[in-house]
């Protein structure tokens, strides 16, 4: 009985995802009308408040994009269909969803390839207003954007009438929009945002190269193209297209795109940058099993610096309808120059129940967790969306450190509360550079209060005429050190 007993445990535990990752919470709640098998998808995260999105491998018989919301963080979700039945289209499909600054929900969904429109929603999906379309002229593919307060940029490439890439704008929470080509190249592009309110552009051709460019201007005008990688793909089951990614933090930049090229399967495939996009290093492969395929790559960067990979691993080349599909991480604190051993984020692996499991997943984070949303097959009815979220302390404190690492004694950060409501922040010396700054609940950078050596204790003052939120977060990193503290400011 006791060898029995043994067995359970072990069994119960293989089901479940890495360390620190979460038990996996079923997004597409079951739904009497749900009966599709979901595909790519897009979220975002707001306190507590976690939407998501997704478009179905039955898109061109049944008009709908599964929308559903938690407001507990993820533990339970809401599952309600979004149709707009005005546009008289019945292919819905890659959509993408962000959060405003003031909580508010912008959606994109693209209508067959003729136009996307923009929804707007202020309590929390259960109805959408303010509809306008993006794009101006018919001849739309493959959407991706970056939403910034009142602004929402939005590129894609256009497969009619004037083809290439093409950028629209909105200045005004996305009621209206401008758009224009500025690019004389189609493949599918990747956009982000970095600090210092540069746009990052990737695009990977479909002829097999990949291209860089940077905006420092809102997307008025562009840097010439960089020709920083190559690649040759080639569909299977549960993949069908050589999905790029951009993420950007300070002047770290870090792509990812599939190649063939290296082992004959699917590689997710890393090319990075240390001076915001001006000099790229030679491409690496990820991913650190090649065995079988691995795919649909996308990077993020946490609000502290941390590069979060995500990718789907099987251990079969070519796929095919039993191949099954897993969902993995990888970290680096260091802008990608290295990664720490992957991680399996999903509970167990399973064959798709569909030939179509989204041509993109992502990822997301806030102040204190990443969280990953993703398609699989691991209910026979259909494939279902399922979330996991991890601790970004977690993540980072079981990363291999160097060997000349020295932890140092004792926390850095300390805070103290005046008596006029605002908070003395000191951090105590350290042998090596350090940046103080400040954060928003949501990871979004607010000020930073010193950047470099701290030989003797640095002190300085915060008060609510320093930021715009009440609760902030006063974050000290190093090059091998975070330390985190949240505090009210009255």
């Amino acid at each position: 009985m006791r060898h029995t007993l043994i067995l359970l445990t072990l069994c119960t535990t293989l089901l479940y995802a890495d360390s620190p990752w979460s038990k996996n919470s079923r997004v597409s709640t079951p739904i009497a009308w749900d009966t599709l098998d979901q595909g790519e998808s897009s979220f975002d995260v707001y306190g507590d408040s976690i939407y998501a999105v997704c478009n179905t491998a039955q898109r061109g018989q049944d008009p709908n994009d599964p929308f559903a919301y938690s407001l507990d963080n993820g533990k339970t979700f809401v599952q309600l269909p979004f149709v707009d039945e005005k546009t008289g289209i019945k292919w819905q499909t890659d959509p993408i969803i962000e959060v405003d600054d003031s909580g508010n929900i912008h959606m994109i969904v693209q209508f067959s390839t003729s136009y996307m429109n923009h929804y707007f929603s202020r309590d929390a999906g259960v109805t959408w207003e303010d509809t306008s379309r993006v794009n101006s002229s018919n001849g739309v593919d493959k959407p991706w954007w970056v939403v910034d307060k009142n602004e929402i940029y939005v590129v894609w490439q256009q497969t009619a009438g004037q083809q290439g890439i093409w950028l629209a704008k909105s200045t005004d929470y996305g009621k209206s929009f401008t758009d224009r080509q500025f690019w004389n190249r189609r493949g599918i592009t990747g956009l982000d945002m970095d600090q210092k309110k540069r746009l990052h552009l990737v695009n990977g051709t479909w002829g097999g190269e990949v291209y860089y460019r940077r905006s420092d201007d809102k997307g008025a005008s562009w840097t010439a193209e960089k020709k920083v990688g190559t690649h040759s793909y080639a569909s299977s089951y549960g993949d069908r297209a050589a999905i790029t990614s951009i993420a950007a933090h300070d002047d770290y930049v870090f792509i990812t795109y599939v190649d063939n090229s290296a082992n004959g399967s699917w590689e997710v495939n890393g090319i990075r940058s240390e001076d915001g996009g001006a000099t790229w290093e030679q491409p690496f492969i990820v991913n650190d099993d090649t065995q079988g395929g691995q795919c649909k790559g996308f990077a993020h960067f946490d609000c502290y610096g941390g590069l979060h990979v995500f990718y789907y691993h099987t251990p079969d080349w070519r796929t095919n309808a039993s191949s099954k599909f897993s969902t993995r991480c990888r970290y680096s604190s260091d802008g990608g120059k290295t990664f720490g051993p992957s991680m399996r984020i999903s509970d167990g692996e399973w064959a798709s129940n569909a030939d179509f499991i989204g041509e993109y997943h992502i990822l997301r984070s806030d102040s204190q967790y990443v969280y990953a949303v993703w398609a699989d097959g691991r209910n026979p009815e259909g494939n279902d969306l399922y979330l996991s979220k991890a601790k970004i302390d977690d993540i980072v404190s079981i990363q291999p450190r160097p060997r000349n690492f020295v932890k140092p004694q004792g926390r850095l950060l300390a805070l103290q509360a005046t008596p006029n409501g605002s908070i003395k922040v000191t951090v105590q010396p350290h042998n090596k550079d350090l940046s103080i700054s400040l954060f928003d609940v949501r990871g979004r950078k607010l000020k930073t209060l010193h950047q470099g050596s701290v030989v003797k204790p640095f002190s300085t003052i915060v008060s609510r005429r320093d930021v715009s939120t009440g609760m902030v977060l006063v974050q000290v990193k190093g090059e091998e050190i975070q330390e985190v503290e949240a505090v009210m400011l009255y």
